[in-house]
């Protein structure tokens, strides 16, 4: 049954992993998914083909959410293409890096943040303007925002680093606090309601 006839979709690392299989299934489900991607061209023209020869309808987009300017260059792509109204939006970029404390460097931790946060907080910030009535935004956040990994210590690996960025996220959509109580605001001035949902993937 195609419930998300005529909807949009946007899924962020959609070329792999967790991602892909979101995009696919909202394309089952029959929205037009922009698969975005960054740096796995192949993957995701693979994934857009996928769908397309199953009859749904799919747009891969390339922007590297690293950057400064990443958010809103995406966000201009994805308005270009499905104008004034976009129902879904899935925050499941991210990248990850496991190391010893000692090994971590500044540039590490500004990377995983820049991405893992940075990215999807003016993602969200850029297109909350086309998230109409009835949308919903997703964040994909990680068991290892709550819960211990491995053994870490000063002198095995951990990914400390990549766990806060997803503790981070988790802060963003937290019913009683950040964007899902901003959104909830929203909806008592009689403006429109937006589900905000997270998941944990183990």
């Amino acid at each position: 049954m195609a419930i998300l006839q005529n909807k949009t979709a946007l899924v962020t690392g959609a070329s792999k992993g967790i991602g892909r299989a979101t995009a696919a299934a909202l394309a089952r489900a029959g929205a037009h998914v922009l698969v975005h991607y960054g740096r796995s061209t192949q993957e995701a023209e693979s994934l857009v083909a996928e769908i397309q020869t199953k009859g749904g309808r799919a747009t891969a987009i390339s922007v590297d959410l690293e950057t400064p300017e990443g958010a809103s260059l995406l966000a201009k792509k994805v308005r270009s293409i499905v104008g004034d109204r976009l129902d879904v939006l899935v925050l499941n970029a991210g990248i990850s890096k496991a190391a010893r404390i000692a090994d971590y460097t500044v540039e590490d931790f500004d990377s995983l943040f820049a991405t893992n946060v940075r990215g999807p907080f003016f993602l969200v910030q850029q297109l909350l303007p086309v998230l109409g009535d009835g949308s919903s935004i997703v964040a994909v956040s990680s068991a290892v925002a709550r819960t211990v990994v491995g053994k870490p210590d000063v002198e095995n690996p951990s990914i400390l680093a990549y766990a806060s960025t997803k503790g981070a996220i988790e802060t963003l959509v937290d019913r009683s606090r950040s964007l899902r109580h901003s959104l909830q605001q929203t909806r008592l001035r009689g403006s429109r309601t937006i589900l905000v949902a997270e998941v944990h993937p183990a």
